[in-house]
């Protein structure tokens, strides 16, 4: 998938400097061909770091738990090993693949978040509560602010650029228009409400490549064994594009947003959804319907 990327844009006789957006992949490519000698199975630096990092994904390593196996799997190899030494480093390398994560302070009673033009804001403007608690660094005098509440703003328009970049998922986008439909019920497209939103918006329906797209959000308690009273909410968009085999599958569920708690949001989720809805509105999307519940 990274070459699948890269491929179109990668030219090594380039004479201007690439912008650091087109430096990044190419930094990818090139790992993705780095090899060591004395390696049987042909891994390059890209598949070595993706593999650890993904059974960090798997299993819950802790940060240092990843660093010590890093310096482990580098003793095993030989002395030229081009391995990551620690977490700090796979992420610079993994960086690449452009997915990017907007951190954004929120007020602490989950009135309003600070940002767009109230950025600069050191207070709630509904309740007044100080964005920042103040403290100092062990070894100076100096002052750091620290937000009391910070969501996470994971962008959407990478992953579904990513769907159309790869060979492997770009043929899928078009299966709600071009699979068979015998009147039963398989996928959200053989659904009434799907043919209903065709209707007001046929400009939009005419254009098999555009994006449907489903949200859902929930929450649980990350620390539930210890009986600690925290609610964490994310928010789960499903592109409903793909087949069903595809569209309910992890790797096609992009985490959105991450309200933190530790109370429940209720009513004031639509605070916290103003970056999505921004970047959807970015989109031409004028209207969010909720289909198949």
């Amino acid at each position: 998938m990274v070459f699948d990327v890269v491929e179109p844009s990668y030219d090594r006789n380039l004479e201007e400097d690439p912008n650091p957006t087109t430096q990044h992949l190419y930094n990818m490519l090139k790992a993705s061909e780095q090899e060591w000698v004395g390696n049987p199975h042909g891994h390059s630096q890209l598949s070595a770091v993706a593999r650890p990092l993904n059974l960090n994904a798997e299993h819950h390593f802790s940060e240092r738990c990843y660093d010590d196996l890093c310096q482990f799997l580098s003793e095993l190899m030989p002395a030229d090993n081009i391995m990551t030494d620690c977490f700090y480093s796979t992420k610079k390398l993994m960086r690449g693949l452009g997915l990017p994560v907007e951190k954004i302070d929120c007020c602490n009673n989950g009135c309003m978040i600070y940002w767009r033009e109230d950025n600069e804001l050191d207070n709630c403007k509904f309740c007044s509560h100080p964005r920042f608690k103040r403290s100092k660094l062990r070894r100076t005098e100096q002052k750091t602010n620290i937000s009391y509440k910070k969501m996470y703003y994971f962008p959407l328009t990478p992953c579904l650029q990513r769907l159309y970049a790869s060979n492997s998922t770009a043929k899928h986008m078009r299966w709600h228009f071009e699979h068979e439909k015998d009147g039963v019920m398989r996928h959200c497209s053989d659904s009434p409400a799907w043919k209903h939103f065709d209707v007001p918006y046929p400009h939009f329906a005419s254009e098999v490549r555009n994006v449907r797209l489903g949200l859902c959000t929930d929450g649980f308690n990350p620390f539930g064994q210890s009986g600690q009273q925290y609610s964490s909410w994310h928010v789960i968009i499903t592109p409903y594009n793909l087949p069903p085999g595809m569209c309910m599958k992890d790797e096609y569920m992009f985490l959105s947003v991450i309200i933190p708690g530790p109370k429940n949001p209720k009513q004031n989720i639509d605070i916290f959804l103003q970056p999505l809805i921004d970047e959807l509105n970015c989109f031409g999307l004028k209207k969010v319907t909720e289909l198949g519940g």
